[in-house]
């Protein structure tokens, strides 16, 4: 039978149907249409067809879109606290438009379909302006997104109030970190504003606008119960970082004897809509209320390990039901943005050191085709390739991935998570669109884009690093805060 004009069609000589290693099917014909799968048959094998191994496309659930590695302009990996301030301190000027597609290009090339992008503005007064950039950056490299607008309406400069930090410094440089980052912030109804503005203006069927209040410690309660209020009403999701360190743990502690959970769940955040990024330090009973109210766990572990936060309780997770997802975190192990070996790393990371693993490669691809999307847009997927599910595709060439293979002991899956990166796609396709073929992005000039992000950050490198002396100065003063905030410290 002949396939419809309208229908692309690809052979699998391989195909990882679902999210286990029994879903392996093989010499597998599916149709495109529409952005969605219309048909998958069996078919005989094709004489000369390419070797492909197909799965379902990635999602990345919790991620900054930051072009620039942060060890190139400066901002070694340290504690987050102390680190926060370089990232953001010494971050040279840049198109926002190039500082993100190069970031989605990279997703791409690695098999990332859709992303979480918790936007960091360079500047809080051009956030419209960013955020319309990033939206074209990510429509032209051909992903889907959720755009999440920064919400801080307290403790800019640590746990406390920023008087408390400025005290410890001198009087030039606290005037320099007042005009920096201290100054007045948007009421909570203005911030609320400002996201609904910004949906008007840039939500599409591929972005999806969503609150982000960036933590306890950043947003005040009368701004997370507006953003809950205005999330129950509206539908629209939100995303806020949780737990990442145990200083914060010890600082939710400290102001929530009752336990931070159960303040989110009071205040209404805790709903299917809410996605918490990191987790690390969360106990049990919390895990427990967070499973009962369909919350979204995306767990970060290059990020965690690289800012020394520690290794969240994944397998933990997944015993109570937690759903889970991956995000890259623009903090990836090996500094290369590659979804592939952050879920490699996600799954030696997790299944923990007991004869019988705490967690299974189903519920790392799960975590990586099914939940992570929800992150994203709320949608509800099995991680199928079936008739109807969307054409979120990877094509890896099988003979670069497991042409070695010889033991029928050794499946797919196993190669998929032992060794895969984006070095052995072939193809990448969202939402029944090609976005990559043989390492290239399709939609624009990443080598052009990555040339001109790095002569413009070379260009605004000499301002940013002129504000070092104050950045140390200030990273001492957080030290010595920290320091002497001993709880902060404890690690308990």
């Amino acid at each position: 039978m002949t396939a419809p004009s309208d229908t692309t069609q690809i052979f699998a000589h391989r195909l990882l149907a679902g999210p286990d290693r029994a879903a392996i099917a093989y010499n597998r014909r599916i149709g495109i249409r529409g952005g969605t799968i219309c048909d998958v048959q069996e078919c005989p094998e094709e004489e000369g067809a390419p070797p492909l191994f197909v799965m379902p496309a990635l999602a990345n659930a919790h991620d900054h879109g930051r072009g620039l590695s942060r060890l190139a302009y400066g901002a070694l990996d340290d504690a987050l606290e102390i680190w926060l301030a370089a990232a953001s301190a010494l971050h040279p000027p840049v198109d926002p438009y190039l500082l993100a597609a190069t970031a989605f290009s990279r997703m791409a090339r690695s098999g990332v379909a859709a992303t979480v992008h918790c936007h960091m503005p360079q500047r809080f007064d051009r956030l419209m302006d960013e955020a319309q950039a990033v939206c074209r950056a990510v429509q032209d490299v051909g992903l889907r997104m959720a755009f999440v607008v920064p919400m801080v309406d307290r403790h800019r400069l640590a746990y406390c109030d920023d008087e408390k930090i400025l005290a410890l410094l001198g009087e030039a440089d606290r005037e320099e970190l007042r005009a920096r980052w201290a100054g007045p912030l948007p009421s909570a109804d203005a911030q609320i504003a400002m996201v609904d503005e910004i949906a008007r203006q840039c939500e599409s069927a591929s972005v999806d606008v969503q609150f982000g209040p960036f933590g306890l410690e950043w947003a005040s309660d009368e701004l997370l119960c507006r953003v809950a209020e205005a999330s129950a009403d509206t539908g629209r999701r939100v995303h806020m970082h949780c737990q990442e360190t145990h200083r914060q743990r010890a600082w939710a502690d400290d102001r929530f004897p009752g336990g931070f959970a159960a303040h989110l769940d009071d205040l209404g955040l805790l709903s299917p809509r809410l996605t918490l990024a990191h987790c690390v330090w969360l106990r049990p009973d919390e895990c427990d209320l967070l499973a009962e109210r369909g919350v979204t766990i995306a767990v970060n572990s290059s990020s965690n390990l690289r800012l020394g936060s520690g290794i969240a309780p994944v397998a933990e997770f997944a015993r109570r039901g937690v759903r889970l997802a991956v995000g890259v975190d623009s903090l990836s192990i090996d500094d290369d943005d590659d979804a592939l070996r952050e879920l490699r790393l996600f799954y030696r990371l997790h299944r923990g050191n007991s004869l019988d693993p705490g967690l299974s490669a189903a519920d790392v691809l799960n975590a990586a085709t099914s939940s992570g999307f929800r992150a994203i847009d709320g949608s509800e997927r099995d991680g199928t390739i079936g008739v109807g599910a969307p054409a979120d595709l990877i094509l890896f060439d099988w003979d670069l991935l497991g042409g070695d293979v010889v033991s029928s002991r050794t499946s797919e899956v196993d190669i998929l998570l032992g060794r895969a990166t984006r070095d052995h796609i072939s193809s990448v396709w969202s939402s029944g669109r090609e976005i990559v073929r043989n390492g290239r992005v399709l939609g624009l000039d990443e080598a052009a884009a990555v040339d001109e992000l790095h002569a413009q950050a070379a260009a605004g490198a000499n301002a940013a690093n002129a504000f070092i002396p104050t950045l140390e100065r200030y990273r001492a003063a957080l030290r010595q805060f920290y320091g002497q905030e001993g709880q902060l410290e404890s690690g308990g």
